[in-house]
């Protein structure tokens, strides 16, 4: 079992919307269903929050729910019980390293996991772009943004598993 846990700032947009991204994907693989267990969590979440209203539309409009999210703090307990830190980009990488240093070994980007390569990336480019309090057109940007990544990942993992 290969366990992912995707980390950004509230946990309220981009990483639920990751998880629920990637559990769709997984749940289509023939490689990989059955054999990925993902989740999410936010260096600075209030705990028990719901993912926001245009979260929520914008998974829907994927076919997808995340009606029963509810917001996790990263932690170094967290990160030790997954095999695969993904952030939303660089500042959350390094507020991850600084809550769970332990573990930076595990910790890369989205996108930079995505493209093949390992551990942290500083360029702007390996941000997933933040839509909290930006519209709905900035969540369904993040949301294609995500999915390509997530597709992209899904071919390394599926290339690592065989």
């Amino acid at each position: 079992m290969i366990r992912v846990l995707f980390v950004c700032t509230g946990n309220t947009c981009r990483s639920p919307m990751a998880e629920e991204l990637m559990d769709d994907a997984v749940g289509r693989s023939t490689c990989l269903a059955g054999k990925v267990k993902c989740r999410s969590a936010g260096t600075f979440a209030c705990e028990g929050a719901e993912a926001t209203d245009e979260a929520k539309q914008v998974m829907e409009e994927f076919g997808l729910s995340i009606d029963k999210h509810r917001a996790r703090q990263f932690s170094s307990e967290l990160a030790e019980k997954y095999d695969l830190l993904l952030s939303m980009g660089p500042i959350v990488f390094e507020q991850m390293e600084a809550i769970a240093p332990d573990y930076v070994h595990k910790m890369h980007t989205v996108i930079g996991y995505a493209e093949g390569l390992d551990g942290e990336r500083t360029e702007d480019r390996f941000t997933v772009t933040d839509p909290f309090d930006k519209g709905i057109e900035e969540y369904r940007a993040c949301a294609r943004q995500l999915s390509e990544a997530i597709e992209k990942m899904l071919k390394r993992l599926e290339i690592n598993t065989i």
